[in-house]
C-alpha cells in the first residue's frame, strides 16, 4: 500500500526566508500497515496532554477509495502547520523518510532495526515545553519539545516541524540499532561519532527535497558552500535561543575547519576557537562532520565542472544535476560504512577506515572521493598521517576458502565456533570470553562505469571486554571495563575479505576515556548505580550509571548526554 504523508521541508522560519510552501509530500511505500495515530509497524506517534499527560486522539487513517492505490490521513487543514494534526502526521513522514533512506538498496540495502525489543519506535511530538529534543532507548521513543519565541511570547518553536531536528534525532535512533555499543560508550569520539552521524542525517534529508535544493541553488548561484539551508543545523531553533545580534543562529554549522590540532589558534567567524575540546561531544562532532561536508562541497564543484562540460552548459546550469548525484554518492560512502564499523569503543579513525574500506572494496580504481577523505582526516588531527587510513580490502584468507556462510549466519553455535578457531584473524586476545553479534546476510547495489551490480556479504561482528585503569579518585573503582570488537565483512560469491577492521586501542582514546569521565564525575553527572535514583526508588535518567563488581567499574547510558541542545 501507499499512502501519502505531507511533512516539512525546513522549518517554519527557513521555509518563509527563503520564500518556499513549507511542506512536500512523501509517498510511503515500505511499511506493512497503517493505522489511527499515524501508526505504522515501525512507528507510532503518540500526543499527549501537555496539562495532564493524557493520550490524545490520533489523526484517523484513510485507506485507497475503491478503485484507487494511495491512502492518507485525514488532517482538517494541511496548510496550518501549527495543528496537531498537522504536527502528528509531518513527524510521523519525516522518521519514515529518513528510515528509507538508510534502507534503500545502493545505501544499507536492508530493513532497519531498534536497539530496543520492540517492533515500534515512538514519536512524542508534543512532549512538553523545554528547547529540547532526544531519543532515549529505555522508553524506545524521540521526544520532541516546544518552548516561547523568547520569555514574554505566545508564539511557540516546534522542534518536531524542524525537519533537521527530526532527521537528526531518528539518526540517533538509526544509529543506535546499527551500532548499539555506542549507547554505552565512554570514549569521546563514539560519543561524537552519534552526533556527527545524526548531523550527516539531517543534511542528507535536506538534499533529498529537490523543492530546497532547487531553491537554495537559484540563491545561490549554484553553490552549497554558502547556503545555511544545507551546511547549518536547526536555524530557527538556534536563532530563538541566541541572545546575541552577533551570534551564530543555528545549534552547529557543517561548514567549519573545526579541527583537533593542538597548535591550531585560529578562529570561526564568530570568534570561537576551531581547536575543540577532545572531551565533549557536541563540540568534538563538529571535526567529523566538518571534514565530511568539505568532502561534499569538493565532490559538488567536480560534478559541475564534469556535468557542464558534458551538457555544453554553464556550471550553474548543471549544478542541480550535480548536487543530486554528488548527495546520492556521498550518502552511499557515509551509510554503507556503517555496517563495516567495528563493535566496541571506537574513533574517528575507526569510522574513517571504514567510509574507505566501503568503497575501496567495490571500487578497487583509485578515487578522488577518498583521497579527499584522507586529506581531510588529516589535516585536522583525526589521524597521524595517511597511513592510518590505508586498508586492505578482497583479500583471501584460508579460514574463509570453505567456510559455509549460510550456515556461519543462521548459526549462533557455527559462528562462535569459527570465531574461536580463528581469534589470531579477528584480533580477539587468547582465553577471554567473547560476544558474537547476530550476523548481517545482505545484497547492496553498486554503480559503476560498466553499470550497475549487486554484492552480496556476510558480516560478522566479534566484541570482547578488556580492563584498565581508572583514575577517577577514591569514589570510583580502580579499574573500568570498556569493549572492543573487529567486523570482518566477507564476500558471498569470492570467499574474500572485503574488509577487515579492529577498533581503536590506542593510548589516545584511553586518555580521552579518562578526561570525560572526570569531568562528568565532577559534574555529578557520572553516579555510581546505588546512588542514581530518584526519590521514589527508580533510576534518574538525567545519570550516567557507574555500575560496580568488586573494583571493576562499567559505564552505562553515557549516550544519554546526547540531547539536541548541549547544555540539556
Amino acid at each position: 500500500m501507499k499512502v501519502r504523508v505531507p511533512m516539512m521541508i525546513q522549518d517554519p522560519l527557513t521555509t518563509r526566508v527563503k520564500g518556499m510552501q513549507p511542506t512536500e509530500d512523501f509517498y510511503v511505500t515500505n511499511e506493512r500497515y497503517f493505522l489511527d495515530g499515524p501508526i505504522s509497524e515501525r512507528v507510532a506517534v503518540l500526543d499527549l496532554d501537555p496539562q495532564t499527560g493524557a493520550l490524545m486522539r490520533g489523526v484517523p487513517f484513510l485507506p485507497p477509495k475503491p478503485g484507487q492505490r494511495v491512502g492518507s490521513y485525514a488532517l482538517q487543514n494541511e496548510q496550518d502547520i501549527y495543528a496537531r494534526d498537522f504536527n502528528q502526521v509531518s513527524v510521523f513522514g519525516t522518521v519514515l523518510r529518513t528510515m528509507d533512506l538508510f534502507e534503500t538498496a545502493d545505501a544499507l540495502g536492508r530493513p532497519l532495526v531498534w536497539a530496543f525489543d520492540a517492533p515500534q519506535l515512538l514519536l512524542v511530538p508534543r512532549a512538553g515545553q523545554w528547547a529540547n529534543a532526544f531519543y532515549e532507548r529505555d522508553s524506545h521513543s524521540i521526544q520532541f519539545f516546544y518552548f516561547p519565541i523568547h520569555p514574554q511570547s505566545n508564539e511557540m518553536i516546534y522542534t518536531s516541524l524542524s525537519r533537521d531536528i527530526v532527521a537528526h534525532e531518528t539518526g540517533h535512533a538509526i544509529l543506535d540499532g546499527i551500532a548499539p555499543d555506542l549507547y554505552n560508550a565512554i570514549t569521546p569520539q563514539s560519543l561524537a561519532l552519534h552526533e556527527a552521524i545524526a548531523d550527516l542525517t539531517a543534511l542528507m534529508m535536506a538534499f533529498d527535497s529537490h523543492n530546497l535544493r532547487e531553491t537554495v541553488l537559484q540563491q545561490t548561484g549554484g553553490y552549497i558552500t554558502n547556503s545555511t539551508a544545507f551546511s547549518s543545523i536547526a536555524e530557527e531553533f538556534g536563532r530563538a535561543l541566541s541572545r546575541e545580534s552577533h551570534a551564530a543562529f543555528y545549534l552547529r554549522t557543517l561548514l567549519n575547519r573545526r579541527t583537533l590540532d593542538e597548535n591550531d589558534r585560529s578562529v570561526d567567524d564568530y570568534g570561537k576557537p576551531n581547536l575543540v575540546p577532545r572531551d565533549e561531544p557536541h563540540a568534538l562532532s563538529e571535526v567529523l562532520s566538518g571534514a565530511l561536508y568539505t568532502v561534499m562541497v569538493k565532490i559538488h564543484e567536480s560534478l559541475k565542472k564534469r556535468e557542464a562540460q558534458r551538457m555544453g552548459t554553464s556550471e550553474y546550469s548543471a549544478s542541480g544535476r550535480a548536487l543530486g548525484i554528488g548527495a546520492a554518492r556521498f550518502k552511499r560512502m557515509i551509510f554503507r560504512a556503517l555496517d563495516y564499523l567495528p563493535p566496541g569503543e571506537i574513533s574517528f579513525a575507526d569510522y574513517g577506515r571504514a567510509i574507505i574500506a566501503a568503497d575501496q572494496a567495490s571500487h578497487t580504481e583509485p578515487s578522488l572521493e577518498r583521497e579527499w577523505i584522507c586529506d581531510e582526516f588529516v589535516t585536522r588531527h583525526m589521524v597521524s598521517d595517511r597511513a592510518a587510513m590505508q586498508v586492505e580490502t578482497n583479500v583471501a584468507h584460508p579460514a574463509l576458502a570453505d567456510v559455509d556462510l549460510e550456515t556461519l549466519v543462521a548459526s549462533d553455535w557455527a559462528a562462535y565456533e569459527f570465531a574461536n578457531r580463528n581469534r589470531k584473524l579477528l584480533g580477539i586476545p587468547p582465553a577471554i570470553p567473547f560476544h558474537v553479534r547476530p550476523r548481517l546476510d545482505v545484497t547492496k547495489l553498486y554503480y559503476g562505469s560498466d553499470g550497475t551490480r549487486k554484492i552480496r556479504e556476510c558480516i560478522l561482528k566479534v566484541l570482547w571486554d578488556q580492563k584498565e585503569p581508572n583514575p577517577l579518585g577514591r569514589r570510583f573503582p580502580a579499574q573500568r571495563q570498556v569493549s572492543a570488537g573487529t567486523t570482518l565483512a566477507i564476500d558471498w560469491e569470492t570467499r574474500r575479505i572485503r574488509a577487515h577492521l579492529m577498533s581503536d586501542a590506542s593510548e589516545t582514546q584511553r586518555a580521552d576515556r579518562d578526561a570525560i569521565l572526570r569531568r562528568l564525575a565532577d559534574e555529578g553527572t557520572l553516579q555510581l548505580e546505588r546512588h542514581a535514583q530518584a526519590p521514589g526508588g527508580h533510576e534518574l535518567q538525567s545519570a550516567i550509571i557507574a555500575e560496580t563488581t568488586g573494583d571493576l567499574m562499567r559505564v552505562r547510558g553515557a549516550a544519554r548526554m546526547l540531547h539536541i541542545l548541549q547544555e540539556a
